[in-house]
């Protein structure tokens, strides 16, 4: 098992301490957030740790402008926090989502959109286009949930990419493994019979003779 990254303390409370300014939308801020989260890119698991923490803890109205920090470190620093952020993307994203009022719902869905089809010219896909879809599905079912309709997912422009089916693919694998089970527990227990037939029968006989067919009543 691979061991940990180990939080730098000392770090972590001096970007809390700077995230506590961010009550609004403030560009300056979010850059110098972006700056400190670059310069410290060899602590990045303590800068997501310091962001995720406050994201977490936060009143509802403060978590845009976090979220909107998290969106400018993915787009101008990247690197190592994007490898951070690949496995804990949907659950950042959907717990914030799941507190906020509707307005900053359709906007945190459209900075996802920008994630894969890029804004005013920046690059597109930045994540993997399964990490996208399953935070999209994860959204349509809290929708649908509320509303009491089906969750429908828009498929992405381009198609589906193979890494959209995960889920299917697991589900696939599961059943397949448990009809492999019951087809080696079907051959476990015939081998059993046969060996059970040949210790008790006699020069190949059958243990139990065939009944006797009845024949039809002749007509007096």
């Amino acid at each position: 098992m691979e061991a940990k990254t180990p939080i730098n303390k000392t770090l972590y409370r001096s970007y809390r301490g700077e995230l506590s300014k961010l009550t609004f939308n403030s560009k300056p801020i979010i850059n110098d957030l972006s700056k400190l989260a670059t310069a410290n890119v060899n602590d990045a698991e303590t800068i997501l740790k310091a962001i995720e923490d406050h994201l977490r803890f936060s009143v509802p109205n403060l978590k845009l402008p976090a979220f909107y920090l998290l969106d400018s470190i993915v787009k101008n620093v990247g690197g190592m926090y994007m490898d951070l952020l690949y496995g804990r993307l949907e659950r950042i994203f959907v717990d914030v989502w799941k507190t906020v009022d509707a307005e900053v719902r359709a906007k945190m869905e459209r900075t996802l959109r920008t994630w894969r089809d890029g804004f005013d010219g920046g690059p597109k896909n930045l994540f993997p286009e399964f990490v996208l879809r399953k935070i999209e599905e994860d959204v349509a079912k809290l929708k649908a949930r509320a509303t009491g309709n089906v969750a429908v997912v828009p498929v992405a422009e381009g198609g589906v990419d193979i890494l959209d089916n995960l889920t299917s693919m697991q589900s696939y694998a599961k059943k397949r493994a448990q009809e492999e089970r019951k087809q080696s527990i079907e051959q476990a227990t015939s081998a059993r019979a046969g060996a059970y037939d040949a210790a008790n029968g006699s020069n190949g006989r059958p243990l139990h003779p065939p009944k006797r067919q009845r024949t039809p009543d002749r007509a007096q």
